[in-house]
């Protein structure tokens, strides 16, 4: 029994996690964090899904936020 509750907390943990990025006040999935050019700079660039919607966001020299 407390290894389910175990799992259960740990899905929630992950799953919210997960989820803690926004974008307009909605909750961005992250697609994928790669190394680019964005302009005339590097550093990683974030792609998110929100509401069937993609975008890319800069980090600059900061791995991208989940």
């Amino acid at each position: 029994m407390k290894s389910i509750a175990l799992a259960v907390s740990m899905f929630v943990a992950l799953t919210s996690q997960a989820m803690s990025y926004t974008i307009g006040d909605a909750y961005a999935h992250l697609i994928s964090c790669d190394w680019g050019q964005w302009g005339y700079e590097y550093g990683y660039i974030g792609t998110y899904k929100v509401n069937q919607q993609v975008y890319r966001v800069f980090f600059g020299s900061t791995y991208c936020e989940f």
